[in-house]
């Protein structure tokens, strides 16, 4: 009976040290940036914008996203073990925008805009800050809703001189 009591006991005390109404404003606090991911497995091709990114590595130059679990975008990544990330520039947040629903290419264009397909065989959207195609070498499913990509840097596009958009700046939340 005391070991049923003391995991109660500390339940309760998990319960009352995080309030979600803090934990929701504090965790949104970090700062992130915005990134159009794209994938193309040679049958589907997927797009999606979204923020949880960060460089983890420089040699070999490396960087980890988080794909929500139930997205078109994880599958298509899951089969192709590549992923694009397209930095969306300041003045682009329509594109983030346009990109909350994933889409597929029409007529050369992904989601009304125009692309060129990487050499790593992602598209790669030309009107965006700049680009960087991975390789996937580490995939962490934790139980989460989201899953974690390690992306190795395979190449590089410097497109638009635009600084990149943050989340912050558009008043939009995801996070918390």
């Amino acid at each position: 009976m005391k070991i049923v009591n003391d995991i109660y006991f500390h339940k309760i005390i998990l319960f009352i040290m995080i309030d979600e109404a803090v934990k929701k404003k504090v965790l949104r606090k970090i700062h992130y940036g915005l990134f159009i991911a794209t994938s193309s497995d040679g049958k589907d091709t997927a797009s999606g914008t979204i923020n949880w990114v960060s460089q983890v590595s420089f040699k070999p130059p490396s960087v980890m996203v988080a794909i929500k679990k139930d997205s078109f975008i994880h599958k298509v990544i899951l089969s192709s073990k590549r992923f694009a990330l397209n930095v969306v520039g300041k003045d682009q947040k329509d594109m983030a925008q346009t990109f909350f629903k994933g889409h597929s290419v029409e007529n050369g264009k992904l989601g009304g805009y125009n692309i060129f397909i990487g050499e790593g065989g992602c598209p790669i959207i030309e009107d965006s800050a700049g680009a960087f195609e991975c390789e996937v070498i580490g995939h962490l499913d934790f139980g989460g809703d989201h899953d974690v990509f390690i992306g190795k840097l395979l190449h590089v596009y410097q497109l638009q001189d635009k600084e990149p958009l943050s989340m912050i700046e558009t008043g939009w939340y995801y996070g918390g």
